[in-house]
């Protein structure tokens, strides 16, 4: 099986099945591959190395590379856009090392929630793409640089608390004005003078959700107004509401009030 998974900044991919490759080069991406199972006899540059589960290895963009495993191996291999691999907040420019050792049953396990996110949240909404990739770049992140613990926290032991409180006001405030229309985290970043990072810590320590999840309830929170106080269709609610479709909307909505926008119109409608 080989599972593959495209996000704007991202890809990521897993192989368990026998596979071999040709040598080639990404331009403009960085590849971590990490054996979950078995070994991976991996060749750089025309070296040879042989990875072992749990034995990563980092390639820069345009390292020619190829790599094969068996019928009883597994691996996981990510790709990274080069403009979003360095964590935002290093105060100098520290490459990686080249093999990293990581728990290779952590890794998997973190690997079947990013894939689940990517399946559960429709990705034509920018934020829950975004969202997913942050968790993916964070969790790279901090394993790659886990020997420079105090370059990666750079900026961020300097943040002014009065400065960072204000941006968060305005950004609620701005979500509030905006949650109907097409958000992104860049965006709502910007408005917070902070990292896109910085920012989801920020605002789910602030809110106790993520910002994608924040804007949902607000929209839930309006569709129930709607439902209860109009005769608006389901369909012309969710999409006067932001929502990508109507099967979206469904979803959302019952999996925050419990029943569907219909049955909850009806019970609205009984009191």
């Amino acid at each position: 099986m080989h599972m593959q998974m495209k996000l704007p900044q991202l890809e990521l991919h897993r192989i368990d099945e026998q596979f071999d490759n040709v040598p080639h080069v990404h331009d403009h991406h960085f590849q971590v591959t990490v054996p979950v199972r078995g070994a991976c006899y991996f060749n750089r540059e025309n070296k040879e190395y042989v990875l072992n589960a749990g034995e990563s290895l980092v390639l820069n963009p345009s390292d020619r590379h190829s790599f094969r495993i068996g019928p009883d191996s597994g691996v996981i291999i990510i790709k990274v856009d080069e403009r979003s691999f360095y964590p935002a907040h290093l105060t100098e420019r520290v490459e990686p090392a080249f093999r990293h050792s990581v728990d290779a049953s952590e890794f998997a396990k973190q690997f079947r929630k990013w894939t689940t996110d990517v399946f559960a949240l429709d990705q034509v909404d920018p934020m829950a793409a975004e969202e997913t990739e942050s968790k993916v770049l964070s969790y790279l992140q901090r394993m790659l640089w886990a020997d420079q613990t105090d370059i990666l926290r750079g900026s961020g032991t300097r943040v002014n608390t009065a400065q960072t409180d204000r941006g968060m006001a305005r950004v609620l405030e701005y979500v509030h004005a905006h949650y109907a229309e097409r958000l992104n985290l860049d965006e709502m970043a910007a408005v917070a003078m902070q990292s896109r990072f910085y920012f989801i810590r920020s605002f789910k320590a602030l809110t106790g959700c993520t910002p994608y999840q924040y804007v949902l309830r607000l929209r839930v929170e309006d569709a129930q107004q709607r439902l209860r106080r109009t005769a608006d269709t389901v369909t012309d609610i969710s999409f006067a509401l932001g929502f990508s479709s109507a099967s979206q909307f469904y979803r959302v909505f019952a999996g925050i009030v419990g029943m569907s926008p219909e049955k909850y119109r009806s019970y609205a409608k009984s009191l």
